[in-house]
């Protein structure tokens, strides 16, 4: 009760009244700006792009991606799209609290089969050095620690497994057929590390895929059998520069 007089959560967008729910805490996000937020639906299986009708879409029917499925909880647009660039550019770090907890109830609302582990794809260390942090690892320790398997305190997470050996620079800025050939040999699994048998790597953003696909042909060069990816957003296929879509005016509190 005391915390909830001297510390209630604020919404991180609006400064609106936040929401406690099932969190200790309480969730920096009112209802409104979640409601806000669009879930992807009727997902491609194989790479997450929404409104594929429930089966694969054309592109992986045709050539499908090296990683083997994906699970995007929202659409690439406003909020959740600023949320990601005010953690990532801003430094706004409470965002990685809300679009973890986001992505974890999303998880457990589909029942979605837990991996034996939690990747973060890493940052370059010289793009590391320059932002301070690393978005994913925030997002994965988050995300981890509300789900839980059988006998475990937390899902695990291995950011030991993968190391980014290339600095491959802004992947935003490159059209989607220069993506994959800019990351080509990007990602290293880390030397004496075997992945378990099961693993999920975590990222921000999934557009064409060419970084998941990077890092997870790594991740089963090193022996792993099943990657997927998971994402707190996933933009329009073949976008080269996902744009934020408008919003309806907020309330004023």
């Amino acid at each position: 009760m005391a915390a909830r007089l001297l510390a209630p959560p604020t919404c991180a967008l609006c400064g609106g009244e936040g929401q406690w729910r099932e969190e200790p805490g309480g969730l920096d996000l009112c209802g409104y700006c979640e409601a806000e937020c669009q879930p992807v639906v009727r997902a491609c299986p194989r790479c997450g792009q929404p409104d594929a009708a429930g089966g694969h879409c054309p592109a992986c029917a045709a050539h499908p991606p090296v990683f083997d499925s994906a699970f995007c909880a929202f659409v690439y647009a406003d909020p959740v799209d600023q949320m990601i660039q005010q953690l990532k550019f801003r430094h706004e770090l409470a965002f990685a609290r809300v679009l973890g907890t986001l992505l974890a109830r999303a998880l457990s609302a589909a029942r979605h089969p837990l991996p034996d582990c939690l990747v973060p794809l890493p940052l370059h260390p010289a793009r590391y050095r320059e932002r301070g942090f690393c978005q994913t690892t925030l997002l994965a320790r988050h995300v981890a620690r509300r789900l839980r398997r059988p006998g475990a305190r937390a899902l695990p997470v291995r950011a030991d497994l993968l190391r980014r050996c290339r600095d491959t620079g802004a992947q935003s800025v490159l059209p989607a057929a220069e993506r994959a050939a800019n990351l080509r040999a990007a990602f290293q699994a880390a030397g004496g590390a075997t992945p378990p048998r099961r693993v999920a790597l975590l990222d921000d953003v999934l557009t064409t895929g060419a970084t998941a696909s990077a890092a997870a042909a790594a991740i089963k060069a090193a022996g792993a059998e099943y990657v997927e990816i998971w994402a707190c957003a996933r933009a329009a296929l073949g976008a080269d520069a996902p744009v934020a879509l408008p919003r309806a005016p907020r309330p004023i509190w």
